[in-house]
Formats: C-alpha cells, sequence, structure tokens
C-alpha cells in the first residue's frame, strides 16, 4: 500500500477537510493540465470533480488499494477522463472501463534500489580511493570537486602539466586496485 492511501481514505470517509486538502494539493495541477490541452479551467474544475467521484466509487465500491502516488493516480484518471471529453465531441470513444485504472507501475523502488547500488559503487570507489597515497588521494579527491585544474595546481605548488600526468597515473592505480578488488 502506498504512503497516499491517506487521499483515498479521505474521499471514502468523506472527510471535508481530507478533500479540501486534495483541491489545494492538486486542483493548480490538473487544470492547468487541462487548460494546455483546448480546455478551460472550468472544464479543469469539472474533469477534477468527475475523476475525485469516480475515485470515491472505486474505493466504496471495492477495496481499491493505491500503488502509486495519488497525484499522478489522479492525472492519470484525468487525462483520461478529458481525452473522452476531447473524443466524445468528435464522437469516439478512447478510454476503456475504470478497470485499467487499477494498474498503474510505480518505478519508485526500482529506482530507489538502483540509487542504493550506485551510493554503494561510490562509496567502494572512494573507500579503494583511500588506500592510495596522500598525493593522489589529494589530487584526485580536488579534481572531482574544483572546476579549474590550472587552480589546483597552482595552489598545490606544481604545473599544470605535472598536476596533468600525476592524475592520471593516479587515477591509472585507482582503476587497477578496484578491477584487482573484484568489487565491479
Amino acid at each position: 500500500m502506498h504512503i497516499d492511501q491517506i487521499y483515498i481514505r479521505y474521499l471514502k470517509d468523506n472527510d471535508s477537510k481530507g478533500i479540501q486538502l486534495i483541491y489545494n494539493k492538486y486542483a493548480r495541477q490538473i487544470v492547468t493540465l487541462i487548460q494546455r490541452n483546448s480546455g478551460t479551467e472550468d472544464d479543469g474544475y469539472d474533469i477534477l470533480q468527475e475523476a475525485l467521484v469516480d475515485i470515491y466509487h472505486m474505493a466504496r465500491d471495492r477495496d481499491f488499494e493505491l500503488t502509486t502516488n495519488f497525484g499522478s493516480f489522479l492525472s492519470l484518471v484525468c487525462k483520461r477522463k478529458w481525452l473522452n471529453v476531447l473524443k466524445k465531441n468528435q464522437r469516439l470513444q478512447v478510454t476503456k472501463a475504470t478497470d485499467d485504472l487499477f494498474h498503474i507501475e510505480d518505478h519508485a523502488q526500482q529506482e530507489w534500489e538502483q540509487m542504493l547500488h550506485q551510493v554503494d559503487k561510490e562509496n567502494k570507489v572512494m573507500a579503494m580511493l583511500d588506500t592510495l597515497g596522500k598525493s593522489c588521494q589529494e589530487i584526485i579527491k580536488r579534481c572531482l570537486v574544483e572546476k579549474h585544474q590550472e587552480q589546483i595546481a597552482e595552489s598545490m605548488g606544481i604545473s599544470y602539466a605535472y598536476l596533468r600526468k600525476k592524475k592520471s597515473e593516479c587515477m591509472a592505480s585507482l582503476v587497477q586496485k578496484i578491477k584487482q578488488s573484484g568489487v565491479f
């Protein structure tokens, strides 16, 4: 269950403060979406109202459990409703029954795990960096943070050419240590 299930609860319980919170948080976003797609402000509020009523019925009639954030789900419902309005004006229907709305993919967990994996890799590289000599550590760390290598060389009292050569040697040593560790 997603943390935003609370918004579904507000609708299901007809909680006026909770519903007002939904309007305060999402109305401008939905109205703007409709206005950018050939609608008016009134159309936007109408679509928002209809979408909230539909979500209320889903929550009341079925044990609807939200698996993505509420804003994304509400936007999807509103987009589909607006497309239906646009197509209805052309005598065509574009969406299916509300059952299609129950399966929205939420990639947040996957993205979170990828980010944690990336941070873990970076931490391992930094740990390997700490095994190099002090000079190499300083050069690599400063080159990662500071943009102008000429200024780094000057502040270290070495020539720019020497800094570039030393950085290249240090990076080669770091890459070799990483390969030897078998971590990657």
